[in-house]
């Protein structure tokens, strides 16, 4: 657990101590490949699949102020190198009565994996180590905190060879992924306990009010405890994100996605923004 306050540590600390830690509770995992066969030098795409069961979710890469964000370590054959996850877009998830980011649905998160120029002969095999949290909706059946190593055979040969069924769902998880949106412009200054995150439309089109939109941090700087703000003023969006105790006292960026239902305007139903900021 990256970041808690006490109580919930206490919380997630009882439900390990009576058998939360398991390798199947809530989700099954398992590791896909869009190529059956690799070429010397070629970057293939591989996604660890999150099968939840109805009603769990696991947590995406900043689950708030509670949840652990899914990891992999991979053990990987000589001059292989695998990317960090590339995190499919994030829903608003309940640990209980806390508020935090993850996935309620099925979920495919996304590693670019490079072979180096010189290849076995025959196969090689790629291994990772998972490790998540999956909760459900009740207390008793929440936080369960699990691991599972996991493999990949792969055939080598001087031509790739596709799995045309994976090759199919890697794609559509890419569209799951966050693109930039042109036509607005963003700025972000701290006010004391606060960040106060401003989004305007560049053709003065109007924002529509939401009551669901919100802005999912890559950082864990803002706690979930507490509800942001919005303001709509014709063509802008004002947002008000409350900083988390444990947050860093020179906070320097803001990062993450700005979530509305109904998709940013120009932007072809786009519904999550991209924002990368310096603090003013």
């Amino acid at each position: 657990m990256k970041s808690c306050l006490p109580s919930v540590l206490v919380f997630l600390a009882v439900a390990t101590v009576t058998g939360a830690v398991s390798k199947s509770v809530g989700v099954r995992h398992s590791l896909l490949s869009e190529v059956e066969s690799i070429a010397p030098g070629q970057t293939f795409t591989v996604a660890l699949f999150l099968d939840h069961n109805e009603s769990f979710h696991t947590y995406w890469m900043n689950p708030g102020t509670v949840g652990l964000a899914t990891s992999l370590k991979w053990t990987l054959p000589e001059g292989f190198e695998a990317s960090a996850i590339r995190w499919q877009v994030p829903e608003k998830v309940k640990m209980v009565i806390y508020d935090a980011y993850g996935y309620n649905s099925d979920a495919m998160l996304l590693v670019d994996v490079k072979a180096p120029e010189k290849l076995p002969k025959e196969s090689v095999v790629l291994k990772a180590k998972a490790v998540w949290m999956a909760c459900g909706p009740e207390a008793k059946q929440c936080c369960n905190l699990g691991f599972q190593d996991l493999s990949l055979s792969l055939k080598t040969g001087d031509t790739p060879k596709w799995n045309d069924e994976w090759r199919a769902r890697i794609a559509k998880a890419r569209k799951k992924l966050p693109e930039p949106i042109q036509g607005w412009k963003q700025s972000a200054k701290r006010d004391g306990e606060k960040v106060i995150l401003t989004v305007r439309n560049i053709a003065g089109v109007p924002v529509e009010d939401d009551q669901e939109i919100c802005f999912y941090s890559e950082l864990n700087h803002f706690t979930t405890l507490k509800k942001q703000r919005f303001k709509v003023k014709g063509d802008e969006l004002i947002v008000t994100l409350p900083l988390a105790d444990y947050a860093p006292e020179k906070l320097e960026e803001v990062k993450g996605l700005l979530y509305h239902p109904a998709g940013w305007q120009g932007s072809k139903g786009k519904k999550y923004m991209p924002v990368t900021l310096r603090l003013d």
